[in-house]
Protein backbone atom coordinates (compact mmCIF):
# COMPACT_ATOMS: atom_id res chain seq x y z
CA UNK A 1 0.00 0.00 0.00
CA UNK A 2 1.23 3.18 -0.91
CA UNK A 3 0.97 6.33 1.76
CA UNK A 4 1.19 9.12 -0.71
CA UNK A 5 1.42 12.67 0.70
CA UNK A 6 1.13 16.06 -0.76
CA UNK A 7 3.14 18.74 0.66
CA UNK A 8 1.63 22.04 0.07
CA UNK A 9 2.13 26.14 1.09
CA UNK A 10 -0.81 26.76 3.81
CA UNK A 11 -2.06 30.04 3.87
CA UNK A 12 -2.46 30.65 7.77
CA UNK A 13 -3.13 34.10 8.99
CA UNK A 14 -0.52 35.63 11.23
CA UNK A 15 -1.65 38.09 14.07
CA UNK A 16 -1.34 42.35 13.07
CA UNK A 17 2.34 43.23 12.80
CA UNK A 18 5.80 42.21 11.84
CA UNK A 19 5.89 38.41 12.01
CA UNK A 20 9.39 36.78 11.21
CA UNK A 21 8.99 33.34 11.67
CA UNK A 22 5.60 30.83 11.57
CA UNK A 23 6.18 26.95 12.53
CA UNK A 24 3.74 24.53 11.22
CA UNK A 25 3.47 21.35 13.06
CA UNK A 26 1.20 18.58 11.05
CA UNK A 27 -0.08 15.92 12.82
CA UNK A 28 1.76 12.69 12.49
CA UNK A 29 0.83 9.83 10.32
CA UNK A 30 0.71 6.37 11.31
CA UNK A 31 1.59 3.95 8.25
CA UNK A 32 1.68 0.24 8.78
CA UNK A 33 4.23 -2.63 7.72
CA UNK A 34 2.32 -4.54 5.45
CA UNK A 35 -1.00 -4.53 4.34
CA UNK A 36 -3.63 -7.33 2.87
CA UNK A 37 -4.10 -6.36 -0.99
CA UNK A 38 -7.41 -5.36 -1.38
CA UNK A 39 -6.62 -2.62 0.93
CA UNK A 40 -3.79 -0.87 -1.89
CA UNK A 41 -4.67 2.22 -3.57
CA UNK A 42 -5.58 0.20 -6.98
CA UNK A 43 -4.09 -3.47 -5.94
CA UNK A 44 -5.53 -6.36 -7.40
CA UNK A 45 -5.13 -10.01 -6.71
CA UNK A 46 -2.18 -11.67 -8.31
CA UNK A 47 -3.13 -14.83 -9.68
CA UNK A 48 -1.37 -18.07 -8.95
CA UNK A 49 0.88 -20.44 -10.84
CA UNK A 50 -2.35 -22.04 -12.68
CA UNK A 51 -4.21 -18.82 -12.67
CA UNK A 52 -7.21 -20.23 -10.53
CA UNK A 53 -8.73 -21.16 -7.16
CA UNK A 54 -7.05 -19.48 -3.85
CA UNK A 55 -3.17 -19.75 -5.20
CA UNK A 56 -2.96 -15.70 -4.74
CA UNK A 57 -0.54 -13.28 -3.30
CA UNK A 58 -3.03 -12.10 -0.32
CA UNK A 59 -0.50 -9.31 1.30
CA UNK A 60 1.95 -7.17 0.02
CA UNK A 61 5.02 -4.43 2.11
CA UNK A 62 3.76 -0.90 3.28
CA UNK A 63 5.29 1.50 1.39
CA UNK A 64 6.32 5.45 2.67
CA UNK A 65 6.11 7.33 -0.18
CA UNK A 66 6.60 10.78 -0.07
CA UNK A 67 5.46 12.06 -3.30
CA UNK A 68 3.43 15.00 -2.99
CA UNK A 69 1.24 16.33 -6.00
CA UNK A 70 -1.95 17.52 -7.60
CA UNK A 71 -3.70 20.68 -8.42
CA UNK A 72 -3.85 23.92 -6.00
CA UNK A 73 -3.68 24.36 -3.05
CA UNK A 74 -1.81 20.79 -3.28
CA UNK A 75 1.51 21.98 -5.36
CA UNK A 76 3.77 19.04 -6.80
CA UNK A 77 7.34 18.69 -5.13
CA UNK A 78 9.35 19.89 -7.81
CA UNK A 79 7.00 23.01 -7.77
CA UNK A 80 7.28 23.31 -4.11
CA UNK A 81 11.17 23.54 -4.45
CA UNK A 82 11.83 24.84 -7.70
CA UNK A 83 9.79 27.42 -8.91
CA UNK A 84 9.31 30.28 -7.08
CA UNK A 85 7.52 32.81 -8.07
CA UNK A 86 6.19 36.58 -7.14
CA UNK A 87 4.48 34.65 -4.37
CA UNK A 88 7.04 32.07 -3.09
CA UNK A 89 7.56 30.05 -1.64
CA UNK A 90 11.39 30.15 -2.05
CA UNK A 91 12.83 27.11 -0.28
CA UNK A 92 15.64 27.80 2.30
CA UNK A 93 16.34 24.00 3.28
CA UNK A 94 15.24 20.39 3.11
CA UNK A 95 15.69 18.12 5.93
CA UNK A 96 14.63 14.32 6.53
CA UNK A 97 15.45 12.54 9.44
CA UNK A 98 14.63 8.71 10.23
CA UNK A 99 15.24 7.59 13.85
CA UNK A 100 14.40 3.71 14.28
CA UNK A 101 12.18 2.40 17.26
CA UNK A 102 13.12 0.44 20.01
CA UNK A 103 13.06 -3.42 20.81
CA UNK A 104 14.29 -6.21 23.42
CA UNK A 105 13.89 -8.66 20.63
CA UNK A 106 16.84 -8.84 18.54
CA UNK A 107 18.62 -5.73 19.49
CA UNK A 108 21.38 -6.65 18.01
CA UNK A 109 19.90 -7.03 14.52
CA UNK A 110 17.73 -3.48 14.82
CA UNK A 111 20.05 -1.44 16.65
CA UNK A 112 18.86 2.14 17.28
CA UNK A 113 19.81 4.35 14.03
CA UNK A 114 19.59 7.70 12.94
CA UNK A 115 20.00 9.01 9.32
CA UNK A 116 19.61 12.68 8.18
CA UNK A 117 19.35 13.93 4.70
CA UNK A 118 19.55 17.57 4.06
CA UNK A 119 18.90 19.20 0.54
CA UNK A 120 15.98 18.51 -1.38
CA UNK A 121 17.88 16.68 -4.04
CA UNK A 122 19.01 14.58 -1.26
CA UNK A 123 16.09 13.67 0.16
CA UNK A 124 14.52 9.92 0.17
CA UNK A 125 11.42 9.56 -0.56
CA UNK A 126 10.70 5.80 -1.09
CA UNK A 127 10.69 3.60 1.91
CA UNK A 128 9.90 0.27 1.99
CA UNK A 129 8.54 -0.73 5.38
CA UNK A 130 8.41 -4.45 5.53
CA UNK A 131 11.26 -4.95 7.86
CA UNK A 132 11.11 -0.80 9.79
CA UNK A 133 10.43 -1.48 13.25
CA UNK A 134 7.37 -0.34 15.00
CA UNK A 135 8.29 3.31 16.54
CA UNK A 136 10.61 4.11 14.10
CA UNK A 137 10.12 7.84 12.42
CA UNK A 138 10.78 9.88 9.43
CA UNK A 139 10.76 14.08 10.19
CA UNK A 140 10.12 15.97 7.09
CA UNK A 141 11.27 19.39 7.63
CA UNK A 142 10.73 22.33 4.75
CA UNK A 143 12.11 25.77 5.35
CA UNK A 144 10.56 28.64 3.21
CA UNK A 145 10.42 32.32 2.79
CA UNK A 146 7.33 34.59 1.25
CA UNK A 147 7.85 37.76 0.19
CA UNK A 148 3.95 38.79 0.20
CA UNK A 149 2.16 39.68 3.09
CA UNK A 150 -0.45 37.97 5.00
CA UNK A 151 -3.90 39.57 5.92
CA UNK A 152 -6.26 38.67 8.55
CA UNK A 153 -10.17 40.77 7.61
CA UNK A 154 -9.10 44.45 6.42
CA UNK A 155 -5.57 44.79 8.67
CA UNK A 156 -2.59 44.48 6.18
CA UNK A 157 0.34 42.50 7.92
CA UNK A 158 3.83 42.64 7.22
CA UNK A 159 5.46 39.61 5.56
CA UNK A 160 5.82 36.16 7.46
CA UNK A 161 9.50 35.62 5.85
CA UNK A 162 10.45 32.45 7.64
CA UNK A 163 8.42 29.36 7.29
CA UNK A 164 9.01 25.85 9.43
CA UNK A 165 6.94 23.02 8.03
CA UNK A 166 7.00 19.73 9.41
CA UNK A 167 5.66 16.97 8.99
CA UNK A 168 5.90 13.34 11.14
CA UNK A 169 5.70 9.58 9.87
CA UNK A 170 5.70 6.68 12.10
CA UNK A 171 5.34 2.96 12.01
CA UNK A 172 2.52 1.10 13.65
CA UNK A 173 2.08 -2.42 14.55
CA UNK A 174 -1.62 -4.16 15.18
CA UNK A 175 -2.92 -7.39 15.21
CA UNK A 176 -4.29 -7.46 11.66
CA UNK A 177 -1.13 -5.69 10.25
CA UNK A 178 0.73 -8.39 11.75
CA UNK A 179 -1.75 -10.93 10.47
CA UNK A 180 -1.01 -9.26 7.08
CA UNK A 181 2.93 -9.75 7.78
CA UNK A 182 2.50 -13.45 8.66
CA UNK A 183 0.90 -13.65 5.04
CA UNK A 184 3.63 -11.77 4.07
CA UNK A 185 6.03 -13.93 4.76
CA UNK A 186 4.77 -17.05 3.98
CA UNK A 187 4.33 -15.93 -0.03
CA UNK A 188 7.38 -14.11 -0.75
CA UNK A 189 10.33 -16.18 -1.38
CA UNK A 190 13.54 -16.49 0.62
CA UNK A 191 16.09 -14.94 -2.10
CA UNK A 192 15.96 -16.77 -5.32
CA UNK A 193 14.88 -19.60 -3.78
CA UNK A 194 11.34 -21.27 -4.64
CA UNK A 195 11.10 -21.18 -0.67
CA UNK A 196 8.80 -19.07 1.48
CA UNK A 197 10.78 -16.67 4.43
CA UNK A 198 8.31 -18.94 6.36
CA UNK A 199 8.66 -22.50 4.81
CA UNK A 200 7.46 -24.66 7.63
CA UNK A 201 3.83 -25.43 6.65
CA UNK A 202 3.49 -27.21 9.69
CA UNK A 203 4.15 -24.40 11.53
CA UNK A 204 2.50 -21.24 9.93
CA UNK A 205 -1.56 -22.44 10.76
CA UNK A 206 0.03 -22.69 13.95
CA UNK A 207 1.18 -19.24 14.18
CA UNK A 208 -2.12 -18.08 12.47
CA UNK A 209 -4.03 -19.61 15.03
CA UNK A 210 -2.29 -17.75 17.77
CA UNK A 211 -2.74 -14.93 16.62
CA UNK A 212 -6.40 -15.46 16.07
CA UNK A 213 -7.01 -16.60 19.18
CA UNK A 214 -5.56 -13.24 20.93
CA UNK A 215 -7.72 -11.27 18.74
CA UNK A 216 -10.75 -13.08 19.91
CA UNK A 217 -9.10 -12.65 23.38
CA UNK A 218 -9.33 -8.62 23.27
CA UNK A 219 -12.65 -8.66 21.55
CA UNK A 220 -13.92 -10.47 25.03
CA UNK A 221 -11.53 -8.75 27.01
CA UNK A 222 -9.52 -11.24 27.71
CA UNK A 223 -6.07 -9.76 28.46
CA UNK A 224 -4.47 -12.31 30.56
CA UNK A 225 -5.40 -14.90 27.92
CA UNK A 226 -4.51 -12.63 25.10
CA UNK A 227 -1.29 -12.09 26.48
CA UNK A 228 -0.65 -16.21 27.07
CA UNK A 229 -1.09 -16.52 23.00
CA UNK A 230 0.94 -13.58 22.46
CA UNK A 231 3.58 -15.36 24.28
CA UNK A 232 3.20 -19.01 22.71
CA UNK A 233 3.59 -17.35 19.03
CA UNK A 234 6.75 -15.61 20.30
CA UNK A 235 8.10 -18.77 21.56
CA UNK A 236 6.96 -20.46 18.70
CA UNK A 237 8.47 -17.93 16.27
CA UNK A 238 11.60 -17.90 18.29
CA UNK A 239 12.06 -21.88 18.09
CA UNK A 240 12.26 -21.56 14.08
CA UNK A 241 14.65 -19.10 13.36
CA UNK A 242 17.06 -20.27 10.47
CA UNK A 243 19.64 -19.12 8.41
CA UNK A 244 19.91 -20.86 5.90
CA UNK A 245 17.42 -21.32 2.71
CA UNK A 246 15.85 -24.76 2.88
CA UNK A 247 16.57 -26.85 -0.27
CA UNK A 248 13.00 -27.38 -0.50
CA UNK A 249 9.54 -26.77 0.80
CA UNK A 250 8.87 -29.29 3.00
CA UNK A 251 5.34 -29.96 4.98
CA UNK A 252 6.46 -32.37 7.97
CA UNK A 253 8.37 -29.01 9.24
CA UNK A 254 11.92 -30.76 9.11
CA UNK A 255 14.42 -28.40 8.51
CA UNK A 256 12.55 -25.27 7.59
CA UNK A 257 11.08 -22.52 9.81
CA UNK A 258 11.20 -18.80 9.39
CA UNK A 259 14.36 -17.10 7.46
CA UNK A 260 16.48 -15.03 10.21
CA UNK A 261 18.95 -13.58 7.71
CA UNK A 262 20.92 -10.13 7.65
CA UNK A 263 19.01 -9.50 4.47
CA UNK A 264 15.69 -11.04 5.55
CA UNK A 265 15.11 -11.14 9.62
CA UNK A 266 11.83 -12.14 9.36
CA UNK A 267 12.36 -13.95 12.17
CA UNK A 268 13.24 -11.33 14.56
CA UNK A 269 10.71 -9.13 12.76
CA UNK A 270 7.73 -10.88 13.81
CA UNK A 271 9.07 -10.93 17.21
CA UNK A 272 10.13 -7.46 17.32
CA UNK A 273 6.23 -6.45 15.94
CA UNK A 274 4.69 -9.02 18.77
CA UNK A 275 6.43 -7.21 21.53
CA UNK A 276 5.44 -3.77 20.60
CA UNK A 277 1.61 -5.14 19.97
CA UNK A 278 1.80 -6.84 23.28
CA UNK A 279 2.72 -4.26 25.29
CA UNK A 280 0.24 -1.97 22.50
CA UNK A 281 -3.08 -4.05 23.75
CA UNK A 282 -1.36 -3.81 27.63
CA UNK A 283 -0.62 -7.72 27.18
CA UNK A 284 2.38 -7.39 28.41
CA UNK A 285 3.51 -5.71 31.39
CA UNK A 286 6.64 -3.46 31.83
CA UNK A 287 9.29 -4.26 34.14
CA UNK A 288 9.38 -2.18 37.10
Amino acid sequence: MLIAIALFVLAIPVMAGKVTQVNITHPTIDVLQAYGVSEGEGAQMILGYDGFGDSTITAVPGVLSIVPGGTYPAYDWTNFINAPSSYGPFIKNVTLTKVTGTTGQCSDVFPVTTVNQQGSPNIRVWWPLMYELPGTTWTLTVFYGTRLAYKDSANPNNAAYAHTEVWTFAVDADLESMMDELTLFHEIPFGKDEVGLISDEVLYPVLEADLAGVADDLANGDTFDGGMGLSDFEMAVSDACITTSPAFPDPTGIRTGIANTDENPACCKLLADSEYVGFKYNLFQTAK
